[in-house]
């Protein structure tokens, strides 16, 4: 059990970190962010913040979904 939460932790992360930097990269439209404007960093800045935003979204509606139904399933309906 603990295999599966370390396995699902890293990939995450990894994927977490991949999908930032290239939103970052997406929004700055360059190649190299030392030799980018400031106004490029932002607008990469943003896009980032977006993403994350709705990462972060999709991963409570996820376990808002999930608690639900293991509510569901452990206590039946009363009548």
């Amino acid at each position: 059990m603990s295999g599966m939460l370390n396995l699902s932790r890293n990939l995450g992360l990894i994927t977490g970190a991949s999908v930032m930097g290239a939103g970052f990269a997406l929004g700055a439209a360059t190649a190299s962010s030392m030799a980018a404007r400031p106004e490029a960093v932002a607008a990469g800045m943003q896009l980032t913040f977006v993403v994350a935003a709705v990462l972060i979204v999709g991963a409570l509606v996820i376990t808002f979904v999930s608690y639900t139904i293991v509510r569901r399933t452990i206590q039946p309906d009363r009548q």
